[in-house]
């Protein structure tokens, strides 16, 4: 590469974060590592997605193209356009994110047939037969995992060159209330998409009279944000179904704990294969200063290093307990939203995976190269 040349990068993604596509963490995700890559010098980017229209618009400064979808196959990530032959050309790496899906399998051979380096990263979106058990998989030259249990799922099909980002979050966006707001002792606070495997139902069922939930996130599951309603009948329990990112922040920073209680065996008796990949609302809550209550499920455990600032519940009992703690003032300490933002932009803010993400850009150019 020569002196002032940048390297170009293209993320791949069967959905971007929009109410017009989907409203989920693993959008947001693709959104986040891009905007951790600007932290670095050296690189361009954009983004490609689909949908039912063609698109072009900046986020942040990145181009996201947007291609109509040439699929007959429902689903988000069965999406597919053959235009994107023409438009990754002179890309020196791809980034397909769900890259185990119909979509991260199509895109993967149109990468190598373009000859361009290509690295994959499991979203949770699914899976397709082609890239796990037919070892498609293998065509790419490098997997970046959300998590060290996102990595242990695939880790066994996949012997190439990896790393695990956990993050990242714009701790420069979710900061905290300059001062904390009156009233908000006492406030538990949940945000997630509202589906059965988010275990909220937990969160409402372990609930005690003396403390207050905020439940915000899109009813993707009208059966089951039916069945929380009635569950929070008599209760302290209020729920924002749409929240624009500036809405959300003052929620954050009204807020006194946030709580993820993904599960794997979720409330109608389903075994879920992927409850949490990783708590991306989290971390954001933990850069808002929150100290932070989560299930044992998925990756959730990995995010809170220090019992100052994060519990761990396995049970309804342990949850009871934890609540009780709350209620009765001898949990968190004082200090815990400063301990919880201070690991977070160490650990999971953008530069800090930016950083770690240029290295492993530039490592998988440099290998394919010599």
């Amino acid at each position: 590469m020569k002196s002032g040349e940048k390297f170009r990068i293209a993320h791949l993604s069967p959905a971007y974060f929009s109410p017009d596509s989907y409203v989920g963490g693993g959008e947001r995700y693709v959104d986040y590592l891009a905007q951790s890559l600007q932290t670095v010098p050296g690189f361009d980017q954009a983004i490609f997605s689909i949908g039912p229209d063609d698109q072009l618009f900046l986020r942040n400064g990145i181009p996201i193209r947007v291609l109509k979808n040439e699929s007959s196959h429902p689903g988000m990530t069965n999406a597919l356009s053959t235009r994107l032959w023409r438009e990754l050309e002179g890309f020196d790496l791809v980034h397909i994110h769900q890259c185990l899906t119909l979509f991260g399998a199509f895109s993967t051979s149109i990468v190598r047939s373009l000859k361009i380096p290509a690295i994959g990263t499991d979203l949770g979106g699914g899976e397709d037969p082609q890239m796990l058990r037919g070892r498609g998989i293998e065509l790419l030259d490098g997997l970046i995992s959300i998590s060290k249990y996102a990595h242990n799922l695939v880790g066994s099909h996949f012997k190439g060159p990896h790393d695990i980002l956990i993050g990242p979050v714009d701790t420069d966006r979710f900061v905290p209330a300059l001062r904390e707001p009156s009233g908000s002792a006492g406030r538990m606070l949940c945000v997630s998409r509202i589906l059965p495997h988010k275990g909220i139902d937990r969160v409402i069922a372990a609930l005690p009279p003396s403390l207050s939930l905020t439940i915000v996130g899109r009813p993707y599951h009208q059966p089951y944000y039916e069945l929380l309603v009635k569950m929070a009948e008599g209760k302290k329990v209020n729920f924002v179904l749409e929240a624009d990112d500036d809405a959300l922040l003052d929620i954050y920073n009204n807020s006194a704990v946030f709580l993820q209680a993904s599960t794997a065996h979720d409330i109608y008796g389903n075994n879920v294969a992927k409850p949490e990949l990783m708590g991306l609302t989290t971390l954001e809550a933990m850069s808002c200063g929150l100290p932070v209550i989560v299930s044992d499920a998925g990756s959730l455990p990995e995010l809170v290093t220090d019992a100052r600032f994060g519990q761990v519940f396995s049970s309804h009992h342990d949850l009871v307990a934890i609540f009780e703690k709350v209620a009765a003032g001898t949990w968190p300490p004082r200090d815990a939203g400063e301990l919880a933002r201070a690991h977070v932009i160490a650990t999971h803010g953008l530069k800090a995976i930016g950083t770690r993400l240029a290295a492993f850009y530039r490592h998988t150019i440099a290998s394919r190269k010599n």
